[in-house]
């Protein structure tokens, strides 16, 4: 690996940048913005009890439990993008500190 290859690798800004761009809009939109904007669209999709008459009630009800499982599916993954955020600007903070006392370490030698 060159010098060149390793230094774009531990680029800390970079990282952060990365993890930034999960959930911020840094330039168009982020997969967040566009999970937020599909979250909207089941609470249209829901249908009543009886929107498809009595015979069509356990069909009904099927289509709303599918609607629920999406809505938690999107909510989840939006949290997930916002912790994968959180752990990459955490890894971005270890590697800065494991070089600052890496650096000490080496003056005293």
């Amino acid at each position: 690996m060159s010098q060149d290859e390793a230094a774009r690798i531990h680029h800390l800004p970079a990282i952060r940048a990365l993890g930034d761009a999960l959930t911020d809009d840094v330039e168009g939109t982020s997969p967040v913005s566009h999970l937020s904007q599909a979250s909207e669209f089941p609470q249209n999709m829901r249908m009543g009890p009886w929107a498809m008459g009595v015979l069509g009630w356990f069909l009904a009800m099927e289509h709303d439990k599918i609607v629920g499982y999406a809505e938690n599916t999107v909510a989840n993954t939006i949290l997930a993008l916002h912790d994968h955020r959180g752990r990459l600007h955490t890894v971005a903070d270890n590697m800065q500190t494991v070089e600052t006392r890496n650096e000490e370490n080496v003056r005293r030698l």
